[in-house]
């Protein structure tokens, strides 16, 4: 018997699964948290182009330009002509879809203090990030922002490219 237990205390067969056990959890977080963190990021960039492109719009009096088949350059907010936009780009900003991170719809608020030409215009697109949402224990929300700023070439039709804007839908 004494043999067989010498011969059990000095082997090291199954020393690297047991390291392996102990290193595989950390590891597919590391991994996890970058796979979220790019995501969150490719989202920050399409709402940064959604401002742009809507910045754009208001800037030259417009409400928006063609999406999906449909005119939004007369007749429509230049906010639904932006969501139309988000769903091109990304289904999840336009939607919102809990598994994927963003809880609600992106929100649009344009702001036009003083409508005259030289003046500026400026976009917000936000929308809420939950990080690593299948991880329900360690949920954590953060407001991602897209913001674009241009100079007002045209004064815009009454209404058609301003939003009334309050606080709770503006931050």
């Amino acid at each position: 018997m004494r043999p067989f237990l010498h011969t059990l205390r000095e082997s090291q067969d199954g020393q690297a699964v047991v390291e392996l056990a102990l290193v595989l959890p950390v590891l597919l977080l590391v991994l996890l948290g970058i796979v979220d963190f790019g995501r969150a990021v490719n989202y920050w960039n399409n709402q940064t182009h959604l401002a742009n492109v809507a910045a754009r719009y208001a800037a030259v009096g417009g409400t928006g330009g063609t999406c999906k088949g449909t005119d939004y350059s007369t007749g429509h907010a230049l906010t639904e002509y932006v969501l139309c936009e988000a769903g091109v780009d990304s289904k999840e900003l336009a939607e919102g879809k809990e598994s994927t991170g963003v809880t609600e719809k992106v929100k649009v608020c344009v702001s036009i203090p003083k409508a005259t030409v030289g003046e500026s215009v400026t976009v917000k697109v936000t929308a809420q990030y939950t990080w690593l949402p299948f991880f329900k224990f360690a949920e954590t929300t953060t407001t991602l922002a897209g913001t674009a700023t241009m100079r007002l070439e045209q004064v815009p039709a009454s209404g058609e490219a301003s939003v009334a804007t309050t606080t709770a839908e503006c931050p």
